[in-house]
């Protein structure tokens, strides 16, 4: 990480996961493919919302994107801070990719408006937060009521539309 900004190398950390997670999604063919399931019917399958499987979604969501939020503020403090982050974007890129290619795979031209759908209003939020991380790894830590605060509002809200708002929008133009 000499040359170019930080921002940068996390910028081409997402891409270069982007890239292998659809050479994966591509490759890995059929098997990929049934082990992820039927996505699309487990999102339009809560019922819409606040449905039978909305607050499993919830839940579900909470301590996933929690503990990803944990693992990037802890990658942020340590000596390598900087190489972690990128090694995070570059997962975040290969998580991105793969979900969007099985939503293909199941919904051919519609996968990536449903992809959209289903993930854009929660990264609306995510990604302010998980930026803010990433840009003070290696940096003197200085804990702070009013970061803490916001951090906790953008994680909450974007655990909501992760759970209610994505299927809902699910529910309504494929399931409902």
């Amino acid at each position: 990480m000499k040359k170019g900004n930080y921002g940068d190398w996390l910028l081409a950390a997402l891409a270069a996961g982007a890239i292998l997670g659809t050479a994966a999604v591509n490759l890995a063919g059929d098997q990929l493919r049934e082990q992820a399931g039927d996505l699309a019917g487990l999102l339009a399958g809560t019922g819409g919302p606040f449905g039978k499987g909305t607050w499993e979604l919830l839940r579900a969501a909470a301590f996933q994107r929690a503990g990803e939020t944990a693992v990037l503020w802890a990658a942020g403090r340590t000596a390598s801070a900087r190489l972690l982050c990128c090694l995070l974007a570059a997962y975040m890129g290969i998580s991105i990719s793969v979900i969007l290619g099985v939503f293909t795979w199941e919904n051919g031209l519609m996968g990536l408006p449903y992809y959209l759908m289903t993930v854009l209003p929660q990264s609306l939020f995510y990604i302010p937060l998980w930026t803010a991380l990433a840009e003070t790894a290696g940096r003197p830590f200085s804990l702070r009521l009013r970061g803490i605060c916001a951090g906790a509002v953008l994680l909450a809200a974007g655990v909501f539309c992760e759970g209610t708002v994505g299927p809902w929008l699910a529910w309504k133009v494929f399931g409902g």
